[in-house]
Formats: C-alpha cells, structure tokens, sequence
C-alpha cells in the first residue's frame, strides 16, 4: 500500500497490534483523530485495516494470527501507515503548533520520524532547544545530531557510529551541496555557540568547514565575520562569493592579516579595492590576485609588474605587453602563472630559470615539456611536475640523481611501476608511503602495502 491514500480510512477504524513505531503513542493518536480515523482494541465487523506493529506482546500474537489465517482484513505493517501519514502532514499547521506549545519531546519524536521529507526535517530541527550546550553533550542532543547525519550522510552504512561524533558533521558537511542543508547546521545553536566561545578542537574544524563550505550563504558568513575569530574571518575573507557590504565589513576591523587575505581575493570589488590600492602594503597582493581588467592593469603595469605577471586573470594581450618589458624576473613570473599563455615566447629566451619554472608548472603544455626534456637541465623539475608525459617520468625513472628520484617519488603521477621499485629503496621508502597515487592505486586494487 506504499503511496496509501489517507482520506480513504476517513470515518472507518482500524486495529493495531503493538505499538507504532514513526510516532509515539500520543502522536499517533492525534495524526489519526484528526484525519477522523478510529483505532480499536479488539477486532469487530467496522475494522477495514489491521496494523502489525512494533512489540506484539503473546496474547495479542495469537489474535493477530488468527485474524491473518482468516484474512478478515486487509493486513499491512505500521511503518505503511505511518510513512503516508507522514507524508501527508499539514506542515504549516504541525509547525506552528510546535512552535506555540515548545513542546521538545512532541519535537524530537518527529525529528527522530524517519518519513518526514528533508524540507520539513530542517525546518523541524531550527526549532530544537539545545539547552545551550554542544551537539553531542546530552542525550537529547545526541539523538538529534544522529537523526541529522543519519538522515543526509551518504552510504552512513559504511562507516558505523558516525553519527555520533563530531567527525560525523565533518564528513556530512564535506559531502554535501545542499545549500540549505549548510545553511541550517551553519545557524544551529551549538555552531553559534562556538562561534562566540571558546570550543574544542573537533567543533572549531566544523566552524572551519562551514566557513569554507562553497554553499554557506551569505547569512552565515556574515555571523563569521561578527562573532568569529581572525582564522574564521580571514576564510571568509578568501571567499569568491563574499559580498562587497561584507569585504568592507572585513576592511573596517583594520586587521592586517585579513586585510592582506582581502587583498588576495581575486573577487575583491572595486570599491573595496580602491581603498585598499590607497596602502602600500596592499598593493603587490592586489596585483597578482585581483580580476584584471585594462584599467587596473596599466596601474599595476610599470611598478608592480613582477607580482602583475602572476595573476591568473590576465589577457593574452596582458601577458604579451608584460613579456615585452625584457624583464627575467618578470618572465619567471609568468612562467609561474597558471594560466600562462605564452609558453612559447618564453621557452625562446633560453633562460634556465625561466626553463625551470616553465617545467614545474602544471599549465605548461606536453609539447613545451617534451622540448624542456631534451634538454637535460630540468629534470628535477619535470620529476615534480603531474603533468609531465608518462614516458619522460619512465626514463627520469633511470637516473642516478637522489633530487630526481625523489620527486619522483613524491609525484602522484610516477607510473605505478616506477613507484613498487621505489619502495624498496630506504632512501626513497618514505615518500612513495605518502604518495596519493600510490595510495589510491593500493585502495583501488584492495591490496596492501608492501
């Protein structure tokens, strides 16, 4: 009967054995009233549904067996009933009522409700009363931080008890994209809490992952900004998505370290930026972070063109004009850039330094490498490098050079052959134990270490 159409059972009874299991008792009887359903103790000719329930005790047992070899009614678990009332709950109505009596246990009853759709459970846990203390500091907490992560924590089957530690809202928070599933564990009392006060480690992580959360809004962030510390204001700080009312609110706490990470915000908005450009101290940080744009750039262009050349914003044309200035610190800029567009020009400079930072960078075309590679001089570099072609990190694989060896490795692209090799050798042992690519390739194949 999945999908049961309620109203149907209006003005007839039905007959539980045992007890519901979605809703205490009380409740039960109250979602049944007030759809005017009857539920009777015994079974008698007006009965259209028998329930088997939760805890049948032996006297009730052999009713209910008796009934069911006769088949007098139709005969289906609570949890069917149960999960069609649920989803048909005047929502508006239940949380008003809620709301007006602050009746917790009426509360947690339908927290801990299993049926209940996602929308209404966190519109249901925003009235909860934390009693002031953390998520997992009473029994009643407990229940409901569980109830959370069990609810929106995806294969929690594979990771038994999580929800009942901190870990477990860490996870949750770096699983999902639900935006107001964010919003609202970002807005729970134990979270603000922590904000004003003194915390453990474990909740000051959570505080962390909220701030750098991509989908915590900007209600949330601006509450960082109000009541928490420097760290937390410093990630806001960083945000893309950080509104100019916001980053002037970061400005204003004259904070150098926050104004230096305002500063290295690529999204930071030009009214923010000007008054910024006004110290000096700022100035190299919003040349080689801020979004570019040709007004911008012909201020940074002549006195801060090193640190101009490694913004990842700049135009072909920007990049070119900056190449121009036949500067080797500026050309070890771009090299660096990550967003480099004119690797070719600068490979014809035949600069060893340029070279080397040419082969570290991972924007660095495979063509460009192969080219670095003949050349003998970047071999560290290009060891080092995950974009290096597979063939180059083989034959690296043959050198004598420990610095070589080492990067590769270090790197998570060195071909898994190369890597087993590696660790063999003490001196190499260690990093290829920390390697995540080998560690993927050992999680992937099921095998262990060696």
């Amino acid at each position: 009967m999945a999908g049961m159409n309620i109203d149907e059972l209006s003005g007839h009874a039905i007959l539980l054995f045992g007890k519901s299991r979605a809703f205490e008792a009380a409740e039960f009887e109250i979602q049944l009233k007030a759809r005017n359903i009857e539920r009777l103790d015994t079974f008698d000719a007006s009965v259209v549904l028998i329930l088997e329930g939760r805890m049948i005790n032996p006297v009730q047992q052999i009713e209910f067996d008796a009934l069911y070899e006769t088949q007098a009614a139709p005969i289906i678990s609570v949890d069917e009933l149960e999960r069609a009332l649920s989803e048909q709950l005047d929502e508006d109505t239940l949380l008003m009522s809620l709301k007006l009596s602050g009746d917790q246990d009426r509360l947690l009853g339908y927290i801990q409700n299993p049926y209940i759709d996602n929308a209404l459970f966190l519109r249901l846990i925003k009235l909860y009363n934390w009693q002031k203390e953390g998520f997992f500091e009473n029994d009643e907490n407990r229940d409901v931080t569980a109830a959370l992560i069990e609810r929106f924590y995806e294969n929690i089957e594979r990771n038994h008890n999580v929800q009942y530690a901190n870990m477990g809202i860490m996870h949750l928070l770096n699983q999902s994209n639900d935006a107001e599933l964010i919003e609202t564990i970002g807005t729970l009392a134990p979270i603000q809490q922590a904000l004003r006060e003194e915390c453990d480690r474990s909740t000051y992580k959570i505080l962390r992952e909220i701030a750098f959360h991509e989908q915590t809004p900007a209600r949330v962030q601006k509450q960082f900004v109000k009541y928490g510390d420097n760290e937390l204001r410093a990630i806001i700080a960083l945000r893309q998505d950080t509104t100019a009312a916001l980053q002037e609110q970061l400005l204003s706490l004259d904070d150098e370290t926050i104004s230096l990470t305002l500063a290295s915000n690529a999204n930071l908005q030009d009214s923010v930026a000007e008054k910024m450009y006004k110290t000096e101290l700022f100035r190299s940080y919003l040349a080689a972070n801020k979004q570019m744009d040709d007004r911008w750039f012909e201020r940074f262009a002549d006195r801060l063109s090193e640190s101009l050349a490694a913004n990842d914003t700049l135009s072909l044309a920007m990049q070119q004009q900056l190449f121009e200035q036949n500067s080797e610190k500026v050309w070890i800029a771009l090299a660096s850039n990550v967003s480099l567009l004119i690797a070719d020009e600068l490979v014809k400079k035949e600069s060893e330094a340029v070279n080397k930072t040419l082969a570290l960078n991972e924007a660095t075309s495979k063509q460009i490498l192969e080219a670095l590679a003949k050349t003998g001089d970047v071999n560290v570099e290009l060891a080092s490098n995950t974009q290096t072609p597979a063939a180059i990190l083989t034959q690296l694989g043959g050198s004598t050079d420990i610095d070589v060896l080492s990067a590769l490795a270090q790197n998570s692209a060195t071909p898994v052959d190369l890597l087993y090799q590696f660790q063999l050798d003490r001196r190499l042992e260690r990093y290829v134990m920390s390697n995540p690519g080998f560690g993927e390739h050992i999680q992937t194949e099921n095998i262990g270490w060696l």
